[in-house]
């Protein structure tokens, strides 16, 4: 299609040289006519009715055979190369382009033929022997490495500093691990995090950095990247005091300490994750050191919600389990109970699921539970009442 109309734009410039040819061509007879004077005219113009049939020679006088007049503006011309003699007619001014054979044309007249021709001629010499015109691709330019090396070193979107949650937080849980009956809790649950350090009093708060796991008490970060998490936090351990419930009359309080918590996260693919942690009572009271690990896989059921499904596995060394699960020969005479002294081992398995909401930007909901037994020592020490534990937690948190 492209090269058919270019074409056509060739052949129009093409007629349009010729015609300026004509013209020239034109001008210059009816020159060489006023240099040969009516003499010259007349001969022409006696000569005309005889020379429809070609060319023909009589007397010296060349007459001038058949020439086809190309365009509308060519006659224009013609008409107005009038000279002005007498006896003149419309048919006298126009003998030149009557038929005859031509004479030969000037040298410069055949030089502008020739120049017009080879303009017409060079633009489809010029286009590519193919079926379609389409333009080829262009190719990219080149970039200058100074460009590529300032693109590459550009400073990414900067990421958050500061970060912040707070809202109330309802809780349904035993009275103790081990105890039969449950508790109702509220409490203002917070977290604050700049940088690489936080601070939270509930476990599974969740802010704008939601791929990571909100812990406890107050923590850093000594590694994170797309994998790996490795914290250490500082947590309060509040005990257990025998108020707590009628069933650890006469036991007694295990007082508030300290803990130290380290723990290491991995991310595996598509959302799932392990962990681990290791705990320690820092003021020696009695809590010993505790070790956990589990299993969790987050999926997104929608745009603004995330399920969480996680288990786990607790174990505690020989003082944290006689500190909670044991009975002293003391404590024995004050409740009741007989004298056990339990040792290392298995403390409890778990599991947990949750889900998130993301109300706005600023608002987050959250609510799970969670189901568990108590195991080992633990399950057979005579402060259990029930091994099968079970929990529940609301909140809503605005975020800034």
């Amino acid at each position: 299609m492209g090269k058919g109309v270019s074409g056509m734009f060739s052949v129009a410039r093409y007629l349009l040289a010729v015609e300026s040819v004509d013209m020239l061509r034109s001008r210059e007879e009816c020159s060489q006519r006023d240099l040969r004077g009516p003499a010259s005219e007349k001969t022409a113009f006696e000569a005309g009715p005889g020379v429809a049939n070609g060319a023909t020679r009589a007397e010296g006088v060349i007459r001038e055979g058949p020439r086809q007049i190309r365009s509308r503006v060519v006659w224009r011309r013609v008409a107005l190369c009038q000279h002005g003699g007498t006896g003149r007619t419309v048919y006298d001014g126009m003998s030149s382009i009557l038929p005859g054979r031509a004479r030969p044309s000037s040298p410069m007249i055949r030089a502008l033929r020739v120049a017009a021709m080879a303009g017409a001629l060079l633009p489809l010499a010029g286009q590519p022997a193919r079926a379609d015109d389409a333009p080829a691709p262009q190719e990219p330019a080149a970039q200058v490495p100074g460009e590529a090396a300032s693109a590459a070193s550009a400073p990414s979107a900067p990421k958050w500093k500061w970060e912040g949650a707070i809202g109330p937080i309802v809780s349904v849980s035993p009275r103790y691990a081990g105890d039969s009956s449950r508790k109702t809790s509220v409490v203002p649950g917070f977290y604050l995090r700049y940088g690489r350090l936080s601070i939270s009093n509930a476990s599974g708060f969740i802010t704008r950095r939601n791929s990571d796991d909100i812990f406890r008490g107050l923590g850093l970060d000594l590694k994170q990247n797309d994998r790996l998490r490795l914290n250490v936090a500082l947590r309060v351990d509040n005990g257990r005091r025998s108020s707590d419930s009628t069933a650890l009359h006469g036991i007694d309080d295990v007082r508030r300490t300290i803990r130290a918590r380290t723990s290491v996260t991995y991310n595996l693919d598509h959302g799932w994750k392990v962990g681990a942690g290791w705990g320690a009572d820092l003021l020696g009271r009695g809590g010993g050191n505790v070790f956990d690990a589990g299993v969790s896989h987050d999926r997104r059921v929608s745009e603004y919600t995330t399920w969480t499904l996680s288990t786990g596995v607790g174990l505690a060394d020989g003082k944290y389990m006689r500190s909670y699960y044991g009975v002293s020969p003391v404590e024995s005479t004050a409740s009741g109970y007989p004298v056990y002294e339990p040792g290392t081992g298995i403390t409890s398995v778990s599991l947990g699921t949750g889900w998130r909401t993301e109300i706005n930007p600023q608002w987050v909901a959250l609510w799970g539970g969670s189901v568990g037994r108590l195991l080992g020592p633990a399950a057979r020490s005579p402060l259990t009442t029930s091994a099968r534990q079970w929990s529940l937690n609301a909140g809503i948190a605005w975020r800034f």
